[in-house]
């Protein structure tokens, strides 16, 4: 399989025409797909995960990492990094990362194929292991809307064998959006406000990483579990047999309303099949933001996550509020440093018992115009 894949995208390159114009931008990205890993040369079962965006652990969960980064290198060949890193600390603690590399070549200017290489590291209850892997994609990309450009792409992985780790591939269909970043896009003023508006919000498109410490009260279902997620986790955890950690949304958007309000729809899902049995996790949430002064803001909303566990469903309804500060990081991309508590209600049909969440979390925006 890794032969036959490696020769076709070998002579797609090799009949492809060189173009007059620069193919590649600077840009970052975050996707999310189908996947499907199979334990190799094992003859056991398979993986199934859908994510919105990608979930990873490194070599407990080696699913694409959900950021990616472009490069431009030379006329038709860019380099791409993808990036996944993770802390967790509960009854034991683990640190996690994967890290991708790869050349981009611009067959067409929207068909692209793609080779390189990957580590993934895990220390946990005292056991450090490095894995690498192999990784080749085809992929066709378009621009989308405004500063947005979009990607449909075919994926293989192949990682190698390690003293606790065996042989995976995986396989997947992943669909990306990204934004340059430099361009065009005013940068917002001093006061926070859009140059040309007397509105405190424009549209924009983010995601969120950072810090949260999960806390079911009266330390039910494993106690306290502390997390350090770049992205975010959001409701991944609960697809993997652990719905009461649930964290804020890691996508969100932002909808003004008036001068001084805006809209904040949240949203991630994770699906995970194996061994016959189907979990879901589908993690929404919903705020008004208002900004308080400059580029002070305050929010206050709900969160609702939907849990599917084999015959089971539940949900479970949350408070959330935040208080946070934005800025500027490129003329595009847009930053923001927020403090944040959701209040889980309890859940009996799961066993589930009241949960609080505090996060210290890092957003980065985009316009969506």
């Amino acid at each position: 399989m890794q032969r036959t894949f490696a020769m076709l995208a070998l002579a797609v390159v090799v009949t492809s025409t060189a173009q007059g114009q620069k193919s590649w931008q600077s840009e970052i990205g975050i996707q999310g797909g189908y996947t499907r890993l199979v334990d190799a040369g094992s003859g056991g079962g398979h993986i199934d995960l859908l994510g919105l965006p990608n979930f990873n652990l490194g070599p407990a969960a080696p699913f694409a990492p959900s950021i990616y980064a472009i490069l431009p290198w030379k006329q038709k060949i860019g380099i791409e990094l993808g990036v996944s890193a993770a802390q967790l600390t509960g009854s034991t603690s683990a640190s996690l990362f994967e890290g991708d590399i790869r050349g981009n070549y611009a067959v067409t200017k929207r068909v692209y194929v793609g080779a390189g290489g990957a580590l993934g590291h895990i220390h946990t209850a005292g056991t450090t292991e490095t894995q690498l892997g192999l990784h080749g994609a085809v992929g066709y990309r378009s621009h989308l809307t405004g500063p947005l450009n979009a990607r449909l792409e075919v994926r293989a992985m192949f990682w190698g064998k390690t003293n606790n780790v065996g042989p995976r591939d995986l396989y997947s269909v992943l669909f990306g959006v990204s934004t340059r970043t430099r361009g065009a896009a005013a940068a917002p003023s001093r006061s926070g406000r859009a140059s040309a508006s007397s509105r405190a919000w424009t549209p924009q498109l983010g995601v969120a990483a950072g810090y949260v410490n999960m806390h079911p009260i009266g330390g039910g279902l494993g106690g306290d579990v502390t997390a350090i997620a770049f992205p975010g986790f959001g409701g991944a955890l609960g697809g993997f047999g652990s719905p009461q950690y649930t964290a804020p949304p890691t996508i969100f958007a932002i909808v003004p309303i008036g001068t001084k309000i805006a809209l904040e729809p949240g949203v991630d899902i994770t699906r995970q099949q194996s061994a016959g049995t189907t979990v879901f996790s589908g993690n929404l949430g919903a705020r008004f933001d208002y900004a308080v002064h400059g580029r002070w803001y305050a929010a206050l909303g709900g969160n609702l996550n939907y849990i599917k566990s084999g015959s089971q469903s539940a949900s479970r309804t949350g408070l959330h509020t935040a208080f946070g500060y934005r800025f500027p990081v490129t003329s595009v991309v847009g930053g923001r440093l927020e403090l944040n508590y959701t209040m889980w209600r309890k859940n009996t049909t799961l066993a589930i018992a009241p949960v609080n969440v505090f996060g210290l979390m890092f957003g980065a925006t985009v316009p969506l115009k």
